[in-house]
């Protein structure tokens, strides 16, 4: 009778020791699908909300711009300038002017006949004079219709569907709220608005952002902080049941052959291994990142004045993207430990160079929370206290999303160039750019985006960007460095707009420090400015 005991006994134990590990596998697999589908949310809302404010900003400071004209309305010279507002903003689809719901003319149509294209009463009018059509027909096309905001007269035509373009693989639904009046104007072919309409209804109380799941499907709400808009991303749970499915076989696996020590070990170390914010982590606390160095040649002479650091990870062999980990980086709080591990690494690769060859420099890219206060300033004095390489030889680019808290990047962009560190807008024009921004912040030079030198010599909507951008900064007295130049008929144009410097395949790849100390010590102190 004992040894039937035990043996059931045995049995019953050897059975939850074999079910445990896969009850476990199978708990653990619905937490990780669970996670990976709220961070894979997270961040395409948060990339919706980004371009949903990139338009935005874009048809304000189009507004902004046309406020700003001083010739009289609808005039031959007033429709070139609207013209050019309409080619340098490119989200603008059309601008025009409109008086007591009659347009007038505007950039596409030229000169409106009285009573050819009335205009109703605005859809919602905001607190500071913002007036918007949220779904006015295309005058050449019965079925496609426009986003109108106007102010003061002046309107900006805007495609509703550029606020939703963004890359999305898993067919989700996404919508943008302008949110004082609570309404949905854009949203993804296909989407069910009601359905998003109630989601913004039932979860816009909170601020900032909010998730909720439900039987069939997750939603989450991100809020803009800077503006009245508001996205909403709904994703099936059918995308998600086929990654739990995914998970939950690999869980049965280690779990039935492992046993419950091994399987909680092997799927913890295996989460850690394949997470990507976690390797990232990883490299940065065992200062894995590396930096390679992009050649800046002056266009004069071809010869190399500085060099651009670029970042770089390698990840089991192979190069991560920038524009993957950099902000994942920056939402992780890791970017602040990679700019200064960035500039440790150059002090001691370059440190010989840079104070062989005293005019050279090295630029390094400054994030959004480097902008807000002068902590990587104290670090850099720090470091170069003592170096004998000079401030002027270290060099800040600075992209213009750090300008969205302006009175605070203002401060520290004046205090990295009185510290004497000249002070570079990094992809100038496709970012929240604007004259104002120009105006306010004191900066040594624009880079022109690689986007834009790659129309030069094309008929593209874009190519008239370039030569505007270069007339903008000249009239500014800023210097002008255009990256992406891969061919000689880019240079010889840019060179010929008085553009100082160039960045490209054409002048070098980026490289090791090795490779560029190799060039450097062959070629001649005049070959190096």
């Amino acid at each position: 009778m004992q040894r039937s005991w035990f043996l059931v006994v045995t049995i019953v134990l050897t059975t939850l020791a074999t079910l445990f590990p896969v009850g476990i596998g199978v708990f653990m697999a619905q937490l990780e699908a669970n996670r990976r589908e709220a961070d894979q949310l997270s961040v395409f809302a948060d990339a919706a909300t980004r371009r949903a404010e990139l338009v935005m900003t874009q048809a304000i400071n189009a507004l902004q711009d046309m406020e700003m004209l001083r010739e009289e309305p609808c005039t031959p010279a007033n429709l070139v300038q609207l013209r050019r507002i309409t080619y340098t903003y490119s989200y603008i689809q059309d601008a025009g002017i409109y008086r007591a719901g009659k347009r007038l003319c505007s950039a596409l149509l030229g000169p409106i006949e009285p009573g050819q294209l009335p205009l109703p009463p605005p859809d919602w009018r905001t607190p500071d004079g913002l007036d918007y059509w949220f779904d006015q027909p295309v005058p050449f096309n019965a079925q496609r219709h426009v986003v109108l905001i106007g102010r003061n007269g002046n309107n900006v035509g805007l495609d509703s569907q550029v606020f939703v373009d963004v890359v999305d693989r898993e067919s989700r639904m996404l919508a943008v709220v302008q949110t004082d009046a609570g309404r949905i104007f854009s949203a993804t072919q296909g989407a069910n608005l009601t359905r998003l309409q109630q989601a913004y209804s039932e979860h816009s109380y909170g601020s900032g952002a909010d998730a909720a799941q439900e039987d069939d499907a997750s939603i989450v709400l991100r809020k803009s902080r800077n503006m009245p808009l508001a996205v909403v991303v709904l994703a099936p749970r059918a995308a998600l049941l086929a990654n739990w499915k995914s998970l939950l076989i690999g869980g049965l696996v280690v779990g039935l052959s492992a046993g419950v020590p091994l399987g909680i070990l092997v799927w913890r170390r295996a989460t850690r291994r394949f997470s990507l914010e976690g390797e990232l982590r990883s490299a940065v606390r065992r200062h894995e990142m590396a930096v390679h160095y992009q050649p800046i040649a002056s266009l004069a002479d071809n010869h190399w004045v500085g060099v651009e650091a670029l970042v770089r990870w390698r990840r089991n062999g192979r190069l991560v993207r920038p524009n993957l980990f950099i902000p994942m980086a920056e939402n992780a709080g890791l970017i602040q430990q990679i700019t200064d591990q960035v500039l440790d690494i150059i002090l001691s690769e370059l440190g010989t160079l840079l104070r062989r060859f005293p005019s050279f420099y090295v630029s390094i890219n400054v994030g959004v929370e480097d902008l807000k206060s002068r902590r990587f300033l104290s670090v850099l004095n720090a470091r170069l206290r003592g170096s004998g390489i000079a401030p002027q030889q270290i060099r800040i680019e600075a992209t213009e999303r750090g300008f969205l808290e302006p009175d605070v990047a203002r401060d520290t962009i004046q205090a990295f160039r009185d510290a004497g560190h000249p002070v570079y807008i990094d992809d100038f024009g496709t970012g929240y750019s604007s004259l104002s921004y120009l105006q306010s912040f004191k900066v040594d030079a624009l880079k022109i985006d690689k986007s834009f030198v790659d129309t030069i010599g094309q008929e593209a909507a874009s190519s008239t960007v370039a030569p505007h951008i270069i007339a903008m900064a000249q009239s500014l007295g800023l210097q002008v460095i255009a990256e992406g130049i891969e061919d000689k008929m880019q240079a010889d144009f840019l060179r010929e707009q008085g553009v100082d410097y160039g960045q490209g395949w054409l002048f070098g790849r980026p490289m090791p420090a090795v490779e560029l100390a190799q060039l450097m010590t062959r070629a001649t102190p005049q070959a190096v400015a």
